[in-house]
Formats: structure tokens, C-alpha cells, sequence
């Protein structure tokens, strides 16, 4: 087990007391998080979702409107550039769905049921 000695004496602090210190404290930053700033995320999220599709729409326009002789250059690009944006809306989608889950771990509080 890795461990720090601190200078004034011989007191060792293990790596495990070091990580619950910074496990605790990024809990309370987390915890620190306003509803309003939840809320702010996840609506630039949406915005950029709409963005993409809107990009893919144009991408297809693009497709679309490549004339015959351009298609051999063209085709290998856009089909790399969908992919992407594809790739794209999938982390975003895993973005969105962490922000609400986090926030609902975040906001939730446990409730006990009385037994009558």
C-alpha cells in the first residue's frame, strides 16, 4: 500500500485516506450544483441535439445535390462526416442521460414507509 508521510512527524496517510478525502469532496462540489444549473445543461444539450439534426438534414441536402461527376470524391467524405455527427448525437445522448441521472441521485431523497 502506497503511502505519504506528512512532514511534521510520522504520521502516514494511506492512498485510501487520500482518495476518500477527494471522493468526499467532490461529492459536495457535486452537491453543490443549483436545480437552475441542471436545468441550464440540459437545455444547451437539447439546443445542440436540434443542432444536429438540423446538420444532418443539411448533410443530406449536400448528398442530394452532389452532381454524378463529384460523387466518387465526394461520397467517401460525407460518409465519414454522418458518421461522425452519428457518434456525435450518440455521447450527447449518453451526456444527457448521465446530467439527469446525476441529478436525480443528486435530488432524490429516500423516503421509509411506516409499517401501521
Amino acid at each position: 500500500m502506497k503511502s505519504i508521510y506528512t512532514i511534521m512527524g510520522n504520521n502516514i496517510i494511506s492512498e485510501e485516506v487520500v482518495k476518500s478525502v477527494l471522493h468526499q469532496i467532490l461529492n459536495e462540489q457535486a452537491s453543490k450544483v443549483k436545480r437552475e444549473d441542471f436545468a441550464r445543461v440540459q437545455f444547451k444539450i437539447e439546443e445542440l441535439q436540434n443542432s444536429l439534426n438540423e446538420t444532418f438534414k443539411e448533410l443530406r441536402k449536400l448528398d442530394d445535390c452532389v452532381p454524378g461527376g463529384l460523387k466518387p470524391i465526394c461520397n467517401s467524405r460525407v460518409s465519414g462526416i454522418s458518421s461522425k455527427l452519428t457518434e456525435a448525437q450518440k455521447l450527447l445522448s449518453q451526456l444527457k442521460e448521465k446530467v439527469k441521472s446525476h441529478k436525480k441521485s443528486v435530488y432524490s431523497q429516500s423516503i421509509e414507509e411506516k409499517k401501521s
